[in-house]
């Protein structure tokens, strides 16, 4: 007779007591971890209608999808089996290939108009309003270039300038004449 040991094998690793299940620290911890049970406090009830978000979506994908195959049917499908359905009025077939053809012709024009459009509006080589400076002092040269009325480049201001104008130099009393003159008013 064989004995059957109710002890885990030498491959299976012994568990640690301080680890729980779904702890990083343990090996062999389930990942993502299990969902908690509908019935405990902590977990958030399960909604019960979709959103608006939801539904919108679905509808729009939906109306989508059977807008393009009622196209399809009325690019692919021969006139007499149109008639043959109850569609009596619909568009020349021809517009089944013009209308696509447009819009790929107006969405490259568009492309390329907003690309000629950049292209136009770069300054050239030569214009003085391409020159960029890395100092901080100001190029007396570059006065001869602006117009006399131009309105100056908006810069940050050293904060100590913005100091020195927003809070000019004034006399402040010393500590001792603050001394005497609070000891004098109590």
């Amino acid at each position: 007779m064989s004995r059957m040991s109710s002890s885990p094998g030498p491959s299976t690793p012994p568990r640690r007591a301080s680890a729980h299940t779904t702890s990083p620290l343990d090996p062999v911890s389930p990942w993502p971890p299990p969902r908690a049970a509908p019935s405990s406090p902590s977990a958030p009830p399960a909604p019960t209608l979709p959103s608006a978000k939801e539904v919108y979506g679905a509808l729009a994908a939906l109306l989508t999808y059977i807008t393009f195959g009622a196209y399809l049917f009325w690019a692919l499908c021969p006139a007499a089996w149109l008639e043959s359905v109850g569609w009596s009025w619909f568009p020349a077939q021809e517009w089944a290939v013009i209308v696509p053809c447009y819009t790929v012709v107006v969405v490259l024009l568009t492309y390329f108009s907003y690309a000629a459009l950049m292209a136009y509006l770069t300054p050239a080589w030569t214009s003085p309003t391409i020159m960029t400076v890395d100092s901080d002092k100001p190029l007396e040269w570059f006065a001869r270039f602006a117009e006399p009325d131009a309105i100056p480049q908006a810069v940050d201001m050293p904060i100590d300038l913005v100091n020195r104008v927003l809070y000019p130099a004034r006399p402040r009393p010393s500590a001792l004449h603050e001394l005497v003159q609070n000891s004098q008013a109590h």
